[in-house]
């Protein structure tokens, strides 16, 4: 059997690279197609149906570690290899829902044991269902830390250490009591991401941690500002349509 798979990097030299190097193991591996983004891969994923995807993590739009999130409830699961540049902790994390990782520059000598990794997966279909079943849990109960960077480096922060998140000139800033990173996805993704946990977007721009409310201001024809915990105590407006949502979680009275 011949694996179908995706190759997913913003950098043409490393997806050359790595077809490259796949090429060895052509009675193995066929590359079916490649995406330079991770809206790019997501829709690619949906539309090929490729058996392994080689993921980067540091890619535009959406970064490789939520495309990985997000497959995990598709039909058909593809065995997720990550291709990083990054080997600190967060490698370690995301080791547990994927088959594999490599680090760049790629090793053949360590590719060699990814490819005979996954192709012992396929010849036992059991051990593949398995892995896409611990996949998708992983990935639906676990994974309760986000992916933010910083002066190049990504890292993993819990979800309540999150004070709240703005919508800024195109980008989408997480602020924390004493720092602010970048979150590489949409305000919209990252609402869905947190809709579990106690948080509110009270306005297009902002969303914020209730548990992270130390103050609320009535104001004006009924609106509302809230003192959030952060070093900087920074006051955000919560919008006319946010209001009654907003009191009927905190238990205020609707008067």
């Amino acid at each position: 059997m011949v694996l179908r798979s995706l190759i997913v990097d913003d950098e043409i030299p490393a997806i050359e690279g790595l077809k490259h190097l796949l090429e060895d193991y052509k009675n193995t591996l066929e590359v079916v197609g490649t995406a330079t983004n991770g809206t790019e891969a997501f829709e690619k994923i949906i539309s090929l149906k490729p058996d392994v995807v080689f993921l980067d993590i540091d890619i535009p739009k959406i970064n490789g570690i939520n495309v990985a999130s997000n497959i995990s409830s598709l039909e058909k699961v593809p065995l997720v290899i990550f291709v990083t540049a990054y080997d600190s902790y967060a490698v370690d994390a995301f080791e547990i829902g994927a088959v594999d990782y490599l680090l760049k520059p790629i090793n053949p000598c360590r590719l060699s044991k990814t490819i005979n990794k996954i192709a012992g997966m396929i010849d036992k279909p059991d051990q593949w269902k398995n892995y896409i079943d611990n996949e998708a849990k992983f990935f639906e109960k676990q994974f309760n830390k986000l992916p933010v960077e910083k002066f190049g480096r990504i890292r993993l922060i819990d979800f309540d250490e999150i004070v709240y998140a703005e919508a800024m000139e195109g980008k989408v800033l997480i602020k924390t009591k004493n720092d602010i990173f970048e979150y590489n996805d949409t305000m919209k993704n990252l609402e869905n991401r947190l809709k579990e946990s106690l948080f509110l977007r009270v306005q297009k721009s902002f969303i914020v941690n209730l548990n992270n409310v130390v103050e609320i201001l009535p104001w004006f024809k009924g609106t509302y500002w809230l003192t959030m915990n952060d070093d900087k105590k920074t006051k955000i407006s919560v919008g006319k349509n946010k209001i009654k949502e907003l009191k009927m979680i905190l238990g205020l009275s609707r008067n």
